[in-house]
């Protein structure tokens, strides 16, 4: 029973940043949609560490996991924060100026 609703929350969660990321242009938005799939997928490891019974190796993949969103939260803020500050607006329609 308990393991069907860890199995119902990750779906629910993962699905909420999926569609966010789909539904959305604001870039923020994206971002913290990018935080709930790295949740969700967080919460899957631990759940096939409590079920396989590998619970030390799920906390590792888990703590390298969380240093990876870290790093990658920072580096999405920056670039939210620079593009912001270039062209003044958040949505990813407005980003037609780009040059590569």
């Amino acid at each position: 029973m308990l393991l069907t609703l860890f199995v119902i929350a990750i779906v629910l969660i993962a699905a909420a940043g999926l569609y966010c990321i789909l539904a959305t242009h604001n870039m923020i938005r994206m971002l913290l949609a990018l935080e709930l799939l790295i949740k969700a997928i967080t919460l899957f490891i631990a759940l096939a560490g409590a079920v396989s019974g590998k619970m030390a190796l799920a906390q590792s993949y888990i703590i390298t996991l969380i240093i990876i969103e870290v790093v990658m939260t920072a580096t999405g803020a920056g670039i939210v924060i620079a593009v912001y500050a270039r062209n003044g607006t958040l949505d990813l329609r407005m980003l037609t100026k780009l040059k590569g």
